[in-house]
C-alpha cells in the first residue's frame, strides 16, 4: 500500500507540475511567435473532447491445427473476434481511453475433452479461447484497457489498465488476447538519447483468459508445473505477493549502439535484473550480448515449502547475437545459456520472455542449466510481404530432473516458418494474412508416448485473418 501510495503521489505531483510547466512554456512561445501547440486538435467543449476523439482496433480471425506423434490425438480450432478501443482527444496533453474484446469458438474439435493417453487438454487451442474453463465457447468477453494518460515531451504518464511492453512483462497480442495489466507507468524521454521508465502493477489479466485477477492470484493459472522434488507444484493462487514494480532504462546514444536495463521486484517473490547492449561492429554487421540474474525476495511468496513459487536460489542466464543486416534482409545466430542453483522462474501470466535466442512455442521459461542455438533469417521482399525462418537446437535436462525442469520440457530440434502479407491495392488497407507454421522433434530422446503432446514430435500450423482500423 505505501509502494502504491507513493507512486501514485509522484505521479500526481509530476503530472501537476509539468502540466503547469508546459502552459507556461505554450504562453512564452505563443508569446515571442513560436508554432508550436499544446495540442494537436483544438477542443472548445466537454462534447467536442469526445466528438474528435480516435476509434481504432482490429477484427481478427484465427485457425489452428496441430498434428500430434502417433495415437495422440490431433486437433483444431478456429477463434474469431475484434478488439475495438477508443481515446478522447488530448486536452493539455491528458487523453482518457478504454478498449474491449471478445471471442468466439467458430468452430473446433472436441478441446474440452483430455487426450485418452496423455490425460490432457489441447494446450494451443485451447489458449485460443479460455484456459480456465475449456467448455467456455461464447463468454470470452473482456474490458482490456481503461485508463487516463498524460502525454508531454518530457513526460509521459498512464495509470489504469492498459498495455505495456518490455523483456519479461509485454502483451504478446499473437493470439485473441493479449497480455493486460493494471497499474501506473511514469516515462521520462531522455532528450532523444532515450527512456527511462517506472511501474506498479498489482492487477493482471494474462492471455487466454477473461477475468483479472491480483497479483498472487494469476502465478501458476497456465501451469504450475512441478516442484524441485517432483511434486506437483501448489503454487496456483497460493503465491502471497502485493504486485511488481518495473524500472526501465533504454539508451540509443548513437547509430551504433542500443542498450537496455531492466529490473523486475516482484515483491516477497523475487528480484530480477535484465540488460542487453548491441553494437555495430562493422557496415551492416552487429553483435550484441545479454543478461539475467535472479534471486529471492522475502519468503519467495510463501512461507511454506511446498507453496513456494521461487525457492531460495540464485540464477542467472546469458546470450548474444550476431547479425548481418543489410538491406532487407537479416541473418543472425542466436544462443542462450540458463545456469544458477535451480530453474529461470517468471510468471508465465505476465508475458514471454524476448531474448535474443526467442522462437515462437519456444518459451525456456522453468529450466536450468539449458542450453539454446538459434539460426534466424528474415526477408521484407516488398512493401507488402515479409518472411522469417528460424532452426533451433535445444540442450535441457532430462524432464525427470525436477530440480532444473519445471514442466517436464525436453530437449528438441525446432523449426518455424512465418510469413506475413499485406494486400497493396489500396481498396484493401488495413487487411493482412500471417501463416505461421512451427515443427519440433527429438529423434535422439526415447520418450513415452503421453509424454510428446505438444512438447515434442508435432506439428503446429495457424492461419491468422486480420483487418486492422
Amino acid at each position: 500500500m505505501q509502494i502504491k501510495l507513493a507512486l501514485a503521489t509522484a505521479l500526481l505531483s509530476a503530472l501537476w507540475w509539468n502540466s503547469a510547466t508546459a502552459q507556461e512554456h505554450h504562453a512564452a512561445e505563443q508569446k515571442h511567435g513560436s508554432g508550436l501547440e499544446a495540442d494537436t486538435v483544438q477542443i472548445k467543449s466537454v462534447k467536442e473532447l469526445f466528438t474528435k476523439g480516435e476509434v481504432e482496433g482490429h477484427v481478427r480471425n484465427y485457425f489452428m491445427a496441430t498434428f500430434n506423434h502417433g495415437s495422440l490425438s490431433d486437433n483444431y480450432a478456429n477463434a474469431i473476434g475484434a478488439e475495438i478501443g477508443y481515446k478522447t482527444a488530448s486536452l493539455h496533453g491528458f487523453r482518457f481511453g478504454f478498449a474491449g474484446l471478445f471471442t468466439y469458438n467458430l468452430f473446433s474439435s472436441n478441446i474440452w475433452e483430455r487426450d485418452f493417453i496423455s490425460e490432457k487438454h489441447p494446450k494451443l487451442e485451447l489458449e485460443l479461447f479460455d484456459i480456465e474453463d475449456p467448455h467456455n465457447k461464447a463468454d470470452l468477453d473482456r474490458l482490456d484497457e481503461l485508463y487516463l494518460e498524460y502525454n508531454s515531451a518530457k513526460l509521459r504518464a498512464k495509470v489504469g489498465r492498459f498495455s505495456f511492453a518490455s523483456p519479461l512483462m509485454n502483451p504478446q497480442d499473437t493470439r485473441m488476447k493479449p497480455y493486460s495489466f493494471q497499474g501506473i507507468k511514469v516515462q521520462l524521454p531522455l532528450q532523444g538519447k532515450g527512456l527511462f521508465t517506472l511501474a506498479w502493477f498489482d492487477h493482471f489479466s494474462p492471455r487466454s483468459t477473461v477475468e483479472w485477477f491480483k497479483a498472487g492470484e494469476t502465478i501458476g493459472i497456465f501451469s504450475p508445473g512441478v516442484d524441485e522434488f517432483g511434486n506437483p507444484s501448489a503454487c496456483t493462487h497460493h503465491t502471497h505477493t502485493k504486485g511488481v514494480v518495473v524500472t526501465g532504462l533504454q539508451l540509443n546514444p548513437s547509430k551504433q549502439l542500443q542498450a537496455e536495463a531492466w529490473n523486475y521486484w516482484i515483491e516477497n517473490v523475487s528480484n530480477n535484473s535484465y540488460g542487453r547492449a548491441i553494437v555495430e561492429v562493422a557496415p551492416q554487421v552487429k553483435a550484441g550480448i545479454e543478461g539475467l540474474y535472479q534471486f529471492q525476495i522475502g519468503d519467495g511468496g510463501n512461507p511454506e515449502s511446498t507453496q513456494v513459487y521461487f525457492p531460495d536460489q540464485k540464477q542467472w542466464l546469458a546470450g548474444g547475437i550476431l547479425a548481418y543486416e543489410p538491406e532487407d534482409l537479416h541473418l543472425s545466430l542466436n544462443y542462450l545459456h540458463i545456469d544458477g542453483d535451480g530453474r529461470f522462474l517468471f510468471p508465465r501470466e505476465w508475458g514471454r520472455e524476448q531474448f535474443f535466442a526467442t522462437i515462437s512455442r519456444g518459451r525456456l521459461e522453468g529450466v536450468g542449466k539449458s542450453d539454446l542455438f538459434v539460426a534466424k533469417a528474415r526477408k521484407k521482399w516488398s512493401g507488402n510481404f515479409t518472411s522469417e525462418l528460424a532452426l533451433a537446437k535445444s540442450w535441457l535436462p532430462a524432464p525427470n530432473d525436477y530440480r532444473y525442469n519445471k514442466y517436464g520440457a525436453m530437449s528438441y530440434w525446432g523449426w518455424v516458418a512465418d510469413l506475413n502479407y499485406r494486400p497493396s491495392k489500396p481498396v484493401l488497407d488495413g487487411l493482412s494474412f500471417r501463416l505461421l507454421y512451427i515443427g519440433r522433434t527429438s529423434p535422439d530422446m526415447d520418450i513415452p508416448l503421453k509424454d510428446m503432446y505438444y512438447n515434442t514430435n508435432f506439428h503446429n500450423i495457424n492461419f491468422v485473418t486480420q483487418i486492422t482500423f
